[in-house]
């Protein structure tokens, strides 16, 4: 049975080097993640608040697409002004903090043909959306207003 073993001189383990990163390179690195960071940071914010208008809108529409069929199903007239939005039973709801104001009343007929008229939606920041509504099937046309 063999009796002796080899251990390693002090000279062959200083020589290895250490793995990892210095200090030096991990804040190299932190701080062009930070600059990056820092750069897109707030293009990305807008498009989020950008995709939320965008939602809010497409919602409004939807609703107003609806208002022909609901008249019809009623069998009444479904009037769209700011009294009527400041209703209890409002014929169209904007999302929270939104405001949606009518400049001149215009009506859904019972028959679900829509008069032309104009719905302007308002975000918390001041940005509005004026839908027009366009007779006789309540088409569509939206535009912003600075």
């Amino acid at each position: 049975m063999p009796t002796s073993a080899t251990v390693p001189s002090a000279d062959a383990t200083a020589a290895s080097p250490a793995g990892g990163f210095t200090l030096l390179e991990l804040i190299v690195v932190l701080s062009i993640l930070g600059l990056v960071t820092a750069m897109t940071a707030p293009a990305v914010l807008q498009g989020i608040a950008s995709w939320e208008r965008q939602a809010q809108v497409d919602v409004l529409v939807e609703q107003v697409r609806g208002l022909p069929s609901q008249a019809r199903g009623s069998g009444r007239a479904i009037e769209i002004s700011n009294a009527a939005l400041a209703s209890d039973a409002p014929p169209l709801l904007a999302g929270d903090g939104w405001e949606l104001s009518v400049p001149t009343p215009w009506r859904v007929q019972a028959n679900g043909i829509c008069e032309t008229g104009v719905l302007v939606l308002r975000h918390p920041s001041g940005r509005e959306h004026a839908l027009q509504v366009r007779a006789p099937f309540c088409d569509l046309r939206v535009g912003d207003q600075e």
